[in-house]
């Protein structure tokens, strides 16, 4: 289904960055580092108020399906609104708050102006207005273009394309997720559907793809060719069939000829897919203790794109081959013996420029490695992390010992098969 956009003159005030340095990567990862496909900055609180003082003690709210109007001030001291449903409620009276766009706010105490709750039950917004709100704020972010919304069964699709290429994009995605939640479904890890349509935007050119992303103050994704936003719960992609100067293509047998070019580049759209789908039905949930090597390496596991059949997904799980040459490299050089329990206890290795590219490629080695020996501790694993509640944060023992729990105290015999398993991969 293809309408005509209605623009909106504006949207909802940016957000800070959430603190402490570990915890802001909440779903995140260091900036413009993978070869391939990988999970931007942006997914950690880019654009969200300073959270709650103390977080580690936040509760669930009482009644999070009633509308409440919650008044704050942001950084810059600016009266500011939202309409939504509290998530969480920190002992220090902070707030952690869902509008109906599907936007988290972390709104602290000292910002906190008041709270009006309603009678009115919380409700997301329609497709329609979804859509909407997607061309508004990428005008919001200067993107002065024609916009069209493309609704699937799954998603709603905002676009400066081609209808063409929206039309292929949802496709894709939606050929990926009867993909990913079947591959789970037959590995005892039912996912539920997600409460509304997953919102994405799609830019025609890497120009406008490059405003989205300062506007969602990650601009180092302008280097790739994607990104998932945590906090405003999208995925931001542009007209892959339109790099190198080329004219958009402008039938579906057209783009399947260029994207078949340039696989890692569709890569992207699935690996940013993989992590809507899984933080959306149910599998990781938004501000929560989710370890990066978890979701990262899930992602990775996914992003070979089939881009040979219009129905099936044959290419789930396949070896990737620059994930795995890294991961060797990395081998020969300084990995160390403890380079699992580093990778698992915190982000850390993600956040720093220097070892993000080898901790995304052992993410992935070790995910691969733990779904095909281990598969049933890996999907209890899998259930653990996804009962972990918003804005809790673990102690890096306690994140080692959970993974302990699941595949073995013994985490040097553990990297011991690990390494035998990746030796015999090819």
């Amino acid at each position: 289904m293809q309408r005509p956009a209605t623009p909106r003159s504006s949207c909802l005030s940016r957000r800070q960055v959430l603190r402490r340095s570990c915890e802001k990567f909440i779903a995140g990862a260091a900036l413009g580092v993978s070869p391939f496909a990988t999970y931007r900055h942006s997914h950690a609180q880019q654009g969200s108020a300073t959270p709650p003082d103390k977080i580690s003690d936040s509760q669930s709210a009482s009644s999070p399906e009633s509308l409440s109007v919650v008044d704050f001030r942001n950084e810059a001291g600016k009266q500011t609104s939202v309409d939504g449903r509290i998530l969480v409620r920190a002992t220090d009276g902070g707030l952690l708050v869902e509008d109906r766009a599907g936007r988290l706010w972390t709104i602290p105490m000292r910002h906190l102006d008041g709270v009006n709750s309603t009678d009115r039950p919380f409700q997301l917004l329609t497709a329609d207005q979804l859509g909407n709100t997607l061309v508004s704020e990428a005008r919001s972010a200067g993107i002065d273009a024609e916009f069209s919304v493309h609704e699937t069964d799954h998603y709603v699709i905002a676009a400066s394309t081609p209808h063409v290429y929206s039309e292929w994009t949802g496709q894709l995605l939606e050929r990926m997720q009867i993909a990913f939640r079947s591959y789970w479904k037959n590995r005892h890890f039912e996912l539920h559907s997600a409460p509304a349509s997953l919102p994405v935007l799609i830019l025609s050119d890497q120009t406008q793809f490059a405003k989205m992303a300062e506007f969602d103050r990650t601009p180092a994704s302008a280097q790739g060719q994607g990104y998932f936003l945590v906090t405003a719960n999208r995925v931001v992609l542009f007209d892959l069939t339109a790099q190198d100067g080329l004219v958009p293509a402008t039938n579906i047998a057209e783009i399947q000829r260029r994207v078949q070019q340039t696989p890692a580049s569709v890569a992207t759209v699935v690996h940013e897919a993989v992590h809507q789908i899984a933080f959306n039905q149910g599998m990781h949930r938004r501000y929560a203790d989710n370890p990066l090597w978890l979701t990262e390496g899930m992602a990775m596991y996914f992003e070979a794109p089939d881009l040979q059949s219009r129905r099936g997904w044959s290419t789930i799980g396949r070896v990737n081959p620059g994930r795995l040459s890294r991961f060797r490299d990395f081998l020969k050089s300084d990995r160390k013996a403890t380079s699992i329990e580093t990778l698992v206890q915190d982000n850390s290795r993600f956040a720093d420029p220097e070892q993000a590219i080898d901790a995304y490629a052992e993410a992935w080695a070790l995910t691969y490695f733990l779904i095909r020996t281990q598969a049933r501790k890996y999907v209890d694993y899998l259930k653990t992390v996804a009962q972990k509640q918003p804005l809790v944060w673990d102690t890096p023992a306690e994140r080692l010992s959970e993974f302990q729990a699941a595949f073995g105290s013994d985490v040097a015999e553990l990297d011991r098969d690990f390494l035998n398993f990746t030796d015999r991969l090819k």
